[in-house]
């Protein structure tokens, strides 16, 4: 039986394109494509049948890619994200993955390759671009050592407790642009956005 496919892409001649090749893989179904993630969140509402496979753009204008797959991932939990974008940097990419991509493929890549991931993803995979790949690598690694120096994990344990940054200058009797300077390499450190991740992060590592 065909697995079926959702496409969620706002660049009309790219949905052409990925249309036309879905039309001639016997075992994949396309059973539309949405422009928006709004759009194919309403259709979702609107539909009995449950998509196994969804190809979502990290580009969308409105509801961005991740938040979309964090949502299509709570509704619909046995289904799979392939993250489908130009963008390559390392923020892009633990942010899909956060959300819940089971995949993540480059724009570019030929019509085979495109096929192999989605396949893949029907059959419990995980497949990642090479440099997506190399990021992972790269983040288990540094997991056996940790990053903070002991004036970060005290700037860090401050913020843990819900300190602004004027309460942490107090606590640890220095500036607040001191602090702010700490904060800074803490988020650059450990890649990540806000104080709530870092503090989620370092936690979970056992950092603070």
């Amino acid at each position: 039986m065909s697995k079926t496919v959702v496409i969620v892409e706002d660049d009309p001649a790219l949905c052409e394109s990925l249309t036309e090749l879905l039309a001639d893989a016997p075992d994949l179904k396309l059973l539309w494509c949405s422009e928006s993630a709004e759009n194919c969140l309403e259709r979702l509402s609107k539909e009995e049948s449950s998509p196994e496979l969804f190809v979502v753009d990290l580009g969308l204008p409105g509801v961005r890619g991740p938040e979309l797959i964090a949502e299509l991932k709570q509704r619909l939990p046995l289904s799979k994200c392939l993250a489908h974008t130009v963008f390559e940097d390392r923020e892009s990419v633990f942010a899909a993955l956060r959300a819940g991509a089971d995949g993540y493929l480059l724009k570019g890549s030929d019509g085979p390759q495109f096929l192999r991931h989605l396949r893949s993803l029907e059959e419990g995979g995980a497949p990642l671009t090479p440099r997506v790949a190399r990021y992972l690598v790269s983040e288990f690694q540094s997991d056996a050592e940790n990053p903070l120096t002991s004036r970060e994990q005290d700037v860090l344990q401050c913020l843990s407790k819900g300190f602004s940054y004027q309460q942490c200058a107090e606590q640890l009797v220095v500036s607040s642009h001191t602090v702010h300077t700490h904060v800074k390499k803490i988020y650059e450190k450990l890649a990540v956005r806000g104080r709530n991740q870092a503090v989620d992060k370092a936690r979970k590592r056992g950092w603070i």
